[in-house]
């Protein structure tokens, strides 16, 4: 497969303001050269509710629980989104959802994709296909607003060590897509997913549900917990049957530790 020629990062400013004119919810975009992070990016500190901060490259990037996102040079998308305050749990559905549209808009455009893949969402934000994780999303409050951040892998061919068995990218799933058209299929669909209901938002995450039937390592505050996922509230926790019974993991409090593709047998 050919590589597609990169948009020049002096034509990123003028396309993704130009975006901008068209949306209700995001109306103003700011692409950096280089930050460390864009969630810590002195601009993105100062926007209004509305704004856009972005990247070339982020060298720096953080996920949730404070873990890394790991810099592969010019590889990914990175966005932080200043919106008004509301509950961070509606937020990080809304990121979700709109990280899984935005792959499997660029996967189903790419002419050299051929057969679609499934995109899913693991909870309680990570996009996810065949078990690996494709794009992450992270949400914190900063007064009166919050910043959705998301990271999503584009152009890797590969990824080294640990990540080999975890992550994935577009190009690895056969699109071979310019960074600034994923861009803009996020701005559009987190767009759209800030004026959805929560029941609808609800709805699209249960349509790509990925954990719910599989058997999953979680980190909770009295240590790890292993058990099978039977149901799962998006904007509050999560079902799990132990060999002790079931138990209730809220999601303020819970993240994934570990995660096999292999689904439970149903009892």
């Amino acid at each position: 497969m050919s590589a597609v020629e990169p948009v020049a990062f002096a034509e990123w400013q003028g396309r993704l303001s130009a975006e901008c004119m068209r949306l209700g919810q995001i109306r103003s975009a700011v692409a950096l050269a280089e930050t460390s992070s864009t969630q810590d990016a002195q601009e993105t500190r100062a926007a209004r509710a509305g704004t856009l901060v972005t990247a070339w490259r982020q060298t720096a990037g953080r996920g949730r629980f404070g873990r890394n996102w790991a810099d592969t040079q010019t590889a990914g998308v990175a966005a932080s989104f200043v919106v008004e305050a509301q509950a961070g749990e509606r937020l990080a559905l809304i990121g979700a959802v709109a990280a899984a549209d935005a792959c499997d808009a660029a996967l189903g455009s790419s002419r050299e994709s051929g057969q679609r893949a499934s995109v899913g969402i693991k909870w309680p934000n990570d996009t996810v296909v065949d078990g690996k994780k494709l794009a992450g999303v992270l949400i914190e409050r900063r007064g009166d607003v919050a910043v959705i951040g998301i990271g999503i892998n584009v152009s890797q061919d590969r990824f080294e060590g640990e990540l080999a068995h975890r992550a994935t990218s577009l190009a690895i799933l056969g699109a071979r897509v310019d960074r600034i058209d994923v861009l803009t299929a996020l701005l559009r669909a987190l767009d759209v997913a800030l004026t959805a209901t929560d029941d609808d938002l609800i709805a699209r995450f249960h349509a790509r549900d990925a954990l719910r039937g599989t058997r999953a390592l979680f980190a909770t505050p009295e240590g790890p917990l292993e058990g099978e996922v039977v149901s799962i509230d998006p904007m509050h926790g999560l079902m799990v049957r132990t060999d002790a019974g079931e138990r209730f993991l809220p999601a303020a409090s819970t993240s994934v530790a570990e995660w096999g593709r292999a689904r439970v047998q149903s009892r």
